[in-house]
């Protein structure tokens, strides 16, 4: 798939109940070695967002590694008559297009277009350079199948409780385990070249032989593969016909209650986003440039944040506007591989921070000014 992507429709994304699948396709573009991860958005979304809602849409999208966007859909802004209407819109009131009864879509509204200036320029930086999440999360598409229903609603709460903890991931799959990734010095490394430190494995029933053994190989490199909750009991091969039991697991780290504990934090990764206080609703994605690191910061929630924010880079902080391309440099210090600086947002608030060292003129070295459009309206 040249372009991986989700739909997003009838309020599967809104402010009373995160939705993490966005990240499929983040994640599959990030395997793959893809730049792009698209969003269809809005085509059938009920109720009909206004601008703040459909912008805290697109921006709970983003920071899940979506950067191309596709608002749906303008066929007209006059009104038509009830006889030219779809039968779901004499049955709502609301038209399918811009027009008629019940106002202007939110794309026509002029309040509008700084949003979609802001996540193009945003969504444009966020195609730059790599990904830099250093968790993967195995997705159980095999146990599924076999209507394990409990792993895939174990894989979606370590989801929700990784990005509550600010710590990225991408799901990774039997393909990924099996072929996609190369294990070099202990980490596996995609097409993309990023790379995974760990390997986090919700309750499963069944794994491939093959996949089991990449992760031992794996934990042999140095990786760290953990299991939580339930570990696998079977192991097939080309088929589930023969499929054998599975072996002790005593190479790996195994959390038994399913659970993000203590001692499963510490055994990942070091972040390379730590905030000086819990905030769950804060989410953040982070890619590396060259000779920078961009951390893109949106709060999901009500309650305005602030707090201090430790990030993985090297140079100076600056901070870039989205509306208006403006850029400022905050207050902080650096040293030993990291930037500490204060983190204000609002609420449903974004933050663009961008890290490295500067030139003689202020700007940033290794990183062009780009504006490609990576947003529609059809």
């Amino acid at each position: 798939v040249g372009v991986p992507g989700v739909d997003a429709i009838w309020s599967q994304i809104w402010m009373d109940h995160e939705a993490d699948f966005p990240k499929l396709a983040s994640s599959a573009a990030h395997l793959f070695g893809r730049p792009r991860a698209l969003t269809e958005s809005f085509a059938a979304y009920r109720p009909t967002p206004n601008v703040e809602q459909a912008k805290w849409i697109l921006d709970h999208q983003m920071v899940r590694g979506i950067n191309l966007i596709e608002i749906m859909f303008m066929r007209a802004s006059s009104p038509r008559p009830p006889s030219e209407r779809a039968p779901a819109e004499e049955a709502t009131g609301q038209p399918r297009a811009g027009g008629g009864p019940g106002g202007t879509r939110f794309f026509m509204q002029p309040e509008f277009m700084p949003v979609v200036q802001s996540a193009n320029r945003i969504s444009c930086l966020l195609a730059q350079g790599r990904p830099a999440a250093k968790i993967g999360l195995y997705y159980p598409t095999t146990s599924m199948w076999l209507g394990d229903h409990d792993a895939n609603a174990s894989v979606l709460v370590i989801a929700k409780k990784l990005l509550a903890a600010q710590r990225d991931f991408d799901f990774v799959d039997e393909q990924a385990l099996g072929s996609v990734m190369k294990l070099e010095r202990g980490k596996f490394v995609n097409l993309s070249g990023q790379a995974y430190e760990a390997i986090v494995l919700p309750s499963i029933s069944v794994i491939s032989k093959v996949s089991l053994e990449r992760l031992m190989a794996f934990a042999a490199a140095g990786g760290k593969v953990i299991f939580l909750g339930r570990t696998p009991v079977l192991v097939n091969d080309k088929s589930f016909l023969n499929a054998e039991k599975a072996p002790g697991l005593g190479w790996a780290m195994q959390e038994t209650s399913g659970d993000l504990t203590s001692a499963v934090l510490a055994a990942l990764p070091n972040p390379d986003v730590v905030l000086s206080v819990a905030t769950p609703k804060v989410k953040a994605l982070h890619r590396k440039l060259k000779d920078a690191d961009v951390y893109f910061f949106f709060n999901e929630g009500e309650t305005p944040v602030q707090c201090e924010a430790t990030l993985e880079g090297n140079g100076q902080a600056q901070l870039w506007d989205g509306v208006t391309g403006a850029i400022d440099k905050p207050a902080g210090t650096a040293g030993n591989g990291t930037v500490r600086i204060p983190l204000e947002l609002g609420r449903w608030a974004t933050k663009l921070i961008v890290i490295g060292q500067l030139s003689h003129s202020g700007a940033m070295t290794g990183v062009s000014r780009v504006s490609a459009p990576t947003i529609s309206v059809s």
